[in-house]
C-alpha cells in the first residue's frame, strides 16, 4: 500500500469510530433529556403539596426544595459539556478498546492515533499524519464529551435515589406529626 491507500484505511477506520462515538453522546443527551423532564415534573408537583405549618417542616421542606433544585442545576450542567479542543491526559496505557469512547478519553490524540496504527500495523512515516490528528483529536474529545454525559446520567440518578430516600423520610415524618 501506498501513502495515500493507508492513510485513506486509517481515516475511514477513524471515521467510522467517530460516527459510532457521536451516536453514544446522542443517545446519553437524550437519556439527560428524559430525566430533566421526569426532574422538573417532580419538582412542580412537590410545590404544589401543601407544607406542615410545623417549624421542623417548613425548614425540612425548603432544604429539600434547595437540593433538588441542585440536582436539576446538576443535570443542566451535561448539556453544556467543556469543549475546548485542548485534550486532558490522562492515562496512556496500550491496553484499551480503540472503540469504546470510556477508554479513548483517557487518551491524547496522538497516543490514540499511534495505537490504531499499532493495531493496524501501518507505520506513522506511511501516512499523511496532519488530517489523521485533527480527527484523532475530535475523536478523543467527542469521547470526553460522551463520557462526561453518560457520567452525569449515573450521578443523576444516585442524587434521585437520594432525594427519594429523603422526601420520603419528610413525607413520613410530616403524616405522623398530623
Amino acid at each position: 500500500m501506498d501513502k495515500k491507500e493507508n492513510t485513506k484505511l486509517i481515516y475511514g477506520v477513524l471515521q467510522d469510530i467517530f460516527k459510532n462515538i457521536w451516536e453514544q453522546q446522542k443517545y446519553s443527551e437524550v437519556k439527560n433529556g428524559i430525566i430533566l423532564t421526569l426532574n422538573i415534573a417532580i419538582l412542580t408537583i412537590l410545590t404544589r403539596i401543601p407544607i406542615n405549618e410545623d417549624f421542623i417542616c417548613k425548614v425540612t421542606f425548603f432544604i429539600l426544595i434547595v437540593l433538588f433544585f441542585i440536582h436539576i442545576f446538576l443535570i443542566l450542567q451535561s448539556f453544556f459539556p467543556k469543549n475546548k479542543n485542548k485534550e486532558n491526559i490522562k492515562w496512556t496505557n496500550d491496553e484499551i478498546n480503540i472503540f469504546f469512547f470510556g477508554d479513548i478519553q483517557k487518551l491524547n490524540s496522538t497516543k490514540y492515533l499511534d495505537i490504531v496504527l499499532d493495531k493496524y500495523n501501518i507505520k506513522k512515516n506511511d501516512l499523511s499524519i496532519n488530517i489523521l490528528l485533527d480527527l484523532s483529536n475530535q475523536i478523543v474529545k467527542l469521547s470526553e464529551i460522551a463520557e462526561y454525559k453518560y457520567t452525569s446520567f449515573k450521578n443523576s440518578i444516585y442524587r434521585m435515589y437520594g432525594l427519594t430516600i429523603l422526601f420520603s423520610i419528610y413525607f413520613t415524618y410530616s403524616f405522623f406529626l398530623n
